[in-house]
């Protein structure tokens, strides 16, 4: 018994994380379908801190007519974790786009620069991440494994 519920308790974070990982998919799918019919990376305008509803807004709306709905953007560990503010409200994305260039190559030009980063540590070995491959990592592992080399 004691074992099932060991299993049992661990089961919505497996959930949360394989859910996670497929926004994360999702999202970079979305950003090469733009990157490939735009010729460059979305130029996000000049937003500072207590603009966080528009840069939200901004990037929903630049990947929506690639099927990328609002929910893609929301890690569901975060969504039932609850706990996470920025400037005083829960925020709508939950994966925090690189800012690259207007140069069409420059995403895809270094293999270890992230596309997308959680903007939290909600699945254990930090926040996930994920590659111009397609690969997800999370942050801890990829940044140990990455300084070995």
């Amino acid at each position: 018994m004691s074992l099932l519920i060991g299993v049992v308790s661990r089961l919505p974070g497996v959930g949360d994380r394989v859910r996670c990982t497929a926004n994360l998919r999702g999202l970079a799918v979305g950003l090469s379908a733009y990157l490939e019919d735009q010729g460059h990376w979305p130029q996000q305008p000049p937003f500072d801190a207590s603009q966080q509803k528009e840069y939200e807004d901004w990037w929903i709306k630049e990947l929506k007519p690639y099927d990328i709905p609002e929910a893609m953007w929301q890690c569901p560990a975060i969504l039932r974790l609850g706990k996470i503010q920025q400037n005083g409200r829960s925020p709508r994305v939950h994966y925090s786009p690189t800012m690259f260039d207007a140069k069409p190559s420059t995403p895809r030009k270094w293999w270890n620069m992230p596309w997308l980063v959680e903007i939290a540590n909600v699945h254990g070995h930090g926040a996930l991440m994920i590659l111009p491959d397609g690969s997800v990592h999370d942050w801890d592992d990829f940044v140990s494994k990455y300084q070995q080399k």
